[in-house]
């Protein structure tokens, strides 16, 4: 299919903005977008030889830093009163590196506090509601984990229908669901899931600011029964830990030789807890790279339509720019290995090639075996049977970190700190809400070794931020294990 004109204008706009971000090749801005469109394809189409699709102008103007709207604009796709008029453009780009450099103001990062977590936003949601508070009731409590390291591991959020309330009508539930942004009517099997459906609805505004959680409770399932109080129940469960994402504390630590940024790649497998800990030990932001977030220009996280890898390399992309421009980033990035994927189907290039050759020193953490097949079964245990084949996750999940140490290998950075969790010295339970005492060691001590790896680099932890590593630094500085051993 041959392009218009315009189509070709537009996709030539794109590319020279790209340009003057440095990426001056078509095949770079394909490696960029074949996550969502295919590399073939997209070579095609930038060559004006393929289709053009909204949802494809979308990605390449976002991934050129240019605004959606004037690019729709440019190709004819919105009517002329949806467009604004010249001055008012012209505002706005003159806005736009104001506003990005008073978005660096380090002072005014004490006006960002952390949102609730995502099971006491959704409470509050439905009881703010006139609709839900008639209708449901809710208990909130907290799933304390640990032996030597005991810290609050999960929020949970537990509904239930009052006495009296069924659940809504079909055609109420559909009109709910649909009002509430999603994309296609729900399908209900039965009471149990309607009532999810609206649950879903009912706080879905609440949940789109890029926090990690789940809803659990089906009859199936395992993991999670003890922590409610009837069942088939509605949970909404979140890490308490490594859950949300942070902003960065008005006070943070560091300065001088300090890295901007720290990479740690592991999982709640290896101890990947400790990405969240050292953050708050140093004041700093904490990223969970997961689906659906972008950073914007500024540093800060928003919701955005993405897959894991794309969110990846959009955080990449910001840890390199930022680092050019001798502007340091003070976050701790997680980064979990299956993120360097085509969703579990195959290395996704460009985003292993971005970990590479990150400039971020990176904190490794190498699961033991008992520990991945803990987590497989725990995962498992959230689906009904058959649904999560094990051995296919196990395989997935050795082949990620495998693929991950193939790169810090060829990376081969001296300042980056690569570490062996030790194999648990009993069996790991799958099916119950609390972590292991051992996974909560294996997290108090990454964080502990990684504090004792930045002091060679300005950054001094001998007193942390108030918060949970904090308040372990005392047991932690008498453990006789409290170094875990590197690769």
């Amino acid at each position: 299919m041959g392009q218009s004109e315009r189509e070709r204008a537009a996709i030539t706009l794109c590319l020279d903005a790209l340009a003057r971000r440095g990426i001056t090749t078509k095949a770079e801005v394909a490696r960029r977008l074949a996550g969502a469109h295919g590399r073939a394809g997209t070579l095609k189409t930038l060559s004006h030889h393929g289709g053009v699709t909204p949802e494809f102008m979308r990605d390449l103007a976002t991934a050129a830093g240019l605004s959606v709207t004037e690019v729709f604009g440019a190709l004819g796709w919105l009517p002329q009163r949806e467009l604004r008029d010249t001055a008012f453009t012209d505002l706005a780009h003159d806005a736009t590196s104001a506003l990005r450099a008073l978005s660096e103001v380090p002072d005014l990062t004490a006006f960002t506090a952390a949102v609730p977590a995502a099971p006491f936003a959704a409470a509050r949601a439905l009881l703010t509601d006139p609709d839900g508070q008639e209708r449901f009731e809710v208990r909130l409590s907290q799933i304390v984990s640990g032996d030597r390291y005991r810290a609050g591991t999960s929020a949970v959020a537990e509904f239930g229908l009052r006495d009296r309330a069924d659940p809504l009508p079909s055609r109420d539930l559909e009109r709910l669901v649909l009002a509430a942004g999603f994309p296609h009517p729900p399908r209900v099997a039965d009471a149990h899931a309607a009532v999810r459906w609206e649950l879903r609805a009912r706080t879905a505004a609440a949940l789109s600011d890029g926090q990690e959680y789940s809803w659990q409770g089906d009859r199936a399932h395992r993991t999670w029964r003890a922590a409610a109080g009837t069942w088939p129940a509605h949970l909404l469960v979140q890490d308490s830990i490594v859950g949300q994402q942070r902003p960065v504390d008005p006070h943070p630590l560091g300065g001088g030789d300090a890295p901007g940024t720290i990479v740690v790649v592991g999982g709640r497998e290896s101890g990947g807890q400790a990405a969240a800990l050292l953050a708050e030990a140093l004041g700093w932001q904490f990223v969970l790279v997961r689906p659906d977030i972008d950073i914007t220009p500024g540093g800060r996280v928003r919701r955005y339509p993405k897959t894991r890898a794309q969110a990846w390399i959009g955080v990449a992309e910001h840890i390199a720019r930022r680092a050019a421009d001798g502007r340091p980033w003070h976050t701790v990035v997680l980064l979990r290995p299956d993120a360097l994927t085509h969703d579990g189907a195959g290395t996704h290039s460009y985003a292993a090639e971005l970990l590479e050759r990150t400039p971020a020193p990176i904190l490794y953490l190498r699961p033991p075996t008992a520990n991945l097949h803990w987590w497989v079964a725990r995962n498992a245990g959230n689906h009904d049977p058959g649904d999560f084949p094990e051995d296919v996750w196990l395989d997935r999940y050795t082949a990620a970190y495998a693929a991950v140490e193939d790169l810090l290998l060829r990376r081969s950075r001296h300042d980056d700190l690569l570490l062996r969790c030790p194999e648990p010295a009993r069996p790991l339970l799958p099916h119950v809400p609390e972590a292991p005492d051992e996974v909560m060691d294996q997290a108090a001590r990454a964080a502990w070794t990684a504090a004792r790896w930045l002091t060679g680099s300005g950054v001094e932890l001998r007193a942390p931020r108030p918060g949970v590593f904090a308040r372990w630094r005392p047991a932690l500085a008498t453990d006789p294990v409290a170094f875990l051993p590197r690769l």
